[in-house]
């Protein structure tokens, strides 16, 4: 096998088994908070969320200065840029997509309508999420076969 054909296919690969992480992480329990009155008390029993919550819910986090959920469109443009050979445009959206989903891990403070809930941990649909943005940035880094 050619070895153009043969980086292609690993390529393809790797943004299959992304696809495939991000669609884990939907059903993994990812982010859990808690609220409470006194913060020894904050965590203690905390509420998980799922990752399809936060899909959905994630654009309205935006107006309220959570931008972890823009790494989602900024991932999926980055691997159909790559498909498309559009190399360098794919590895700029996979790099911002993996910044911003690392902000993401450094909020403390999760704001939603009912006030603030402290972020007590992440889950594995975080962490499923994050290696997807880490395999979509690895896919786009290989050079496009000639």
């Amino acid at each position: 096998m050619r070895t153009g054909a043969r980086r292609t296919q690993i390529i393809r690969i790797l943004l299959w088994i992304a696809l495939a992480l991000f669609v884990l992480s939907l059903f993994s329990p990812s982010v859990s908070g808690g609220r409470f009155f006194r913060e020894d008390f904050v965590c203690k029993a905390h509420q998980w969320t799922r990752g399809w919550e936060l899909l959905l819910i994630g654009p309205l986090g935006v107006l309220d200065g959570q931008f972890g959920w823009i790494a989602n469109p900024l991932m999926l443009f980055a691997a159909l840029g790559r498909l498309r050979r559009a190399a360098n445009l794919s590895f700029a959206l996979a790099a911002v997509a993996l910044i911003v989903v690392t902000a993401f891990s450094f909020t403390s403070v999760w704001m939603d309508g009912g006030g603030n809930a402290t972020v007590c941990g992440f889950g594995p649909g975080y962490y499923l999420w994050l290696a997807c943005s880490v395999l979509v940035l690895i896919a786009t880094l290989l050079k496009p076969a000639k």
